[in-house]
């Protein structure tokens, strides 16, 4: 027998387990199961139809970031996305240890549970974590039960969340990720991948069932017999989330209006004229259409163009330009040419220089009806969400107070859940290292505590 014959015949009798591989979810539509993985720099998506499959790919690629993608309407488990850095749990007053933490998060899932579904068995509550020295992590499901979609997903999440002490009812502590048409929950076993180092950290852990497998954390597995809970709680509620979705998650006029002032301004510092620029569309809502209006010269292609149209791509806090005839004569196999937009001055020198904001007779702090408090201008830092500066600022002067005694003296406005508001004075002011977003800085952040001193004290 050959060496080829030999290698064909142990080929046939290997067992075969495939799985399919897309670079996006539409490209494996087709599978039951899809998960993704982000360790690679074009996300794969790779579709399996049953537990073999799915064990084949966490097989080939141990070690990789992988996220169980949901995007279809199908019956699935509930799960709760907990994340608390450190330091904003410092920042919580009456102080709560970790174990206090996930016991409130635990009994107020195990409410709802019963609430919603009365035979709920308790012991089919299953808790990963891939908590560290600088935060609380924690993803909360259950094996014992599923909802009918989605939506009733989100709606759960939202009913747990008014079960926690205020101080925990954040939208960037519990992350309603289910609250849109497509989610993804990070995969027992496999770590998470840094973009910005490029490591690998935190592999996600099981810590109840100690011994449990995979598809016990998953919130679609396949052979997944546990009954669907239908309860009008979570019929009710579901115009709620819509709103609160809303709220979170779209961005205002007023927002946009601001954006494209600072996207002007970046075409203006980086000499690109003859254009008009455009919102981005639905469809494409990182993408600023531009049209051209004059004749210009072009520095990607190194010409004049008198009819050639352009368009900017916004990725998280920065912005790039890219020409269509640029794109058109690039070669195959390289990445399309762009010029990245910046301003020249730092956010942190541009703060600086900005008037003080106005200054009210009476301070909003004392205003009563303003419920604002100390925890949401913490929660506006770690949200993740852009602001502008009057958001901001109002922000800051409905819950802070500065008065220049023999010594400084701070006050903060807080909310106690049975006696309402009330204020705690102090001489100092800590703030770790909390930042927030500004719209106006295409999304750079500045300190609070600049923030706070611009608006209370400058």
């Amino acid at each position: 027998m050959t060496e080829q014959s030999k290698l064909s015949e142990f080929l046939s009798d290997a067992p075969s387990v495939p799985f399919y591989c897309g670079f996006k979810a539409e490209d494996i539509g087709q599978c039951l199961y899809k998960i993704r993985d982000d360790s690679v720099r074009l996300r794969n998506f790779l579709g399996a139809d049953n537990e073999d499959e799915i064990e084949a790919i966490l097989s080939e690629h141990e070690g990789h970031s992988l996220h169980e993608f949901i995007d279809e309407d199908e019956a699935l488990r509930p799960i709760i996305d907990f994340d608390v850095p450190q330091e904003v749990l410092d920042t919580i007053e009456p102080k709560l240890t970790h174990k206090e933490v996930l016991d409130s998060l635990i009994l107020a899932f195990r409410k709802i549970c019963l609430e919603i579904f009365p035979k709920w068995d308790p012991k089919t509550l299953a808790i990963a974590s891939s908590s560290n020295a600088k935060k609380i992590s924690y993803h909360i499901s259950t094996f014992g039960m599923r909802l009918p979609n989605i939506a009733r997903v989100a709606v759960f999440t939202e009913l747990v969340r008014k079960k926690l002490p205020t101080a925990l009812q954040g939208n960037s502590i519990i992350d309603n990720i289910a609250n849109k048409r497509s989610f993804s929950l990070w995969m027992l076993g496999s770590p998470k991948f840094d973009e910005k180092t490029g490591e690998h950290v935190h592999v996600k852990k099981p810590v109840h069932p100690k011994d449990g497998t995979l598809f016990d954390f998953m919130i679609r597995p396949p052979n997944n017999e546990s009954e669907v809970a239908k309860s009008p709680l979570l019929a009710l509620s579901e115009l709620e989330v819509r709103r609160c979705n809303v709220t979170n998650n779209e961005t205002t006029e007023a927002e946009l209006e601001l954006e494209l002032e600072l996207v002007e301004k970046l075409l203006q510092e980086a000499s690109i004229e003859g254009f008009n620029l455009s919102f981005p569309s639905e469809q494409s809502p990182d993408v600023f259409s531009l049209k051209r209006i004059t004749s210009s010269y072009c520095s990607l292609c190194d010409r004049e163009h008198t009819n050639e149209n352009a368009y900017i791509i916004r990725n998280k806090k920065s912005y790039s330009f890219h020409c269509y005839r640029a794109d058109q004569e690039k070669l195959s196999g390289e990445r399309k040419p762009s010029i990245k937009l910046a301003l020249s001055e730092s956010a942190l020198s541009r703060e600086k220089n900005l008037p003080a904001p106005l200054r009210l007779e009476e301070p909003r702090i004392l205003n009563p009806n303003d419920r604002f408090i100390w925890w949401d201008l913490i929660c506006m830092c770690t949200s993740g969400s852009k602001f502008s500066h009057a958001e901001v600022y109002k922000a800051i002067q409905s819950t802070v107070a500065y008065i220049q005694l023999d010594k400084p003296v701070w006050i903060l406005k807080h909310r106690d859940p049975e006696n309402g508001l009330y204020f705690s004075m102090g001489a100092e002011l800590k703030l770790a290292k909390f930042e927030i977003k500004i719209i106006e800085y295409g999304g750079e952040a500045v300190k609070l505590k600049l923030l706070i001193d611009q608006a209370v004290i400058k």
